[in-house]
């Protein structure tokens, strides 16, 4: 490979790689928001609960109640396994991000040696 082809890879590799970085930043923000607001119901939310019972020195949250008058505790099951999901989500973001940052580099590669095998061909047309 020769030096410019080398730096121009090396210049998108990095622009991938931020691309990359925000679209899984963005795909994990989407997915938190999704498992608070449709998997995870029973985890508290201040827009649709009211704090039932706390400790006023730490905060820490005992209970809290919905507007249908459920009352729900840190060992309710949906609460219990809000950290699990989210570690789902953080994985398959990190999955996905390999995939993609992955995919990328091997389409990058190929279109510069197409470009070169191109440029190459076409000097030797002009000699």
């Amino acid at each position: 490979m020769i030096e410019a082809s080398k730096e121009n890879l090396g210049q998108s590799n990095v622009k991938m790689s931020f691309a990359v970085l925000v679209l899984s930043v963005l795909f994990f923000w989407v997915g938190m928001n999704l498992l608070k607001s449709d998997v995870f119901t029973h985890y508290y939310d201040p827009g649709k609960h009211v704090i039932v019972s706390q400790n006023n020195d730490t905060k820490e949250l005992y209970s809290w109640q919905d507007v249908n008058g459920n009352v729900y505790t840190p060992e309710d099951q949906q609460v219990a396994n809000f950290t699990w999901g989210s570690t789902g989500l953080l994985l398959l973001t990190m999955l996905l991000g390999i995939g993609l940052q992955k995919a990328g580099i091997s389409c990058a590669r190929i279109l510069t040696t197409r470009n070169r095998v191109v440029f190459l061909q076409y000097n030797k047309g002009g000699e």
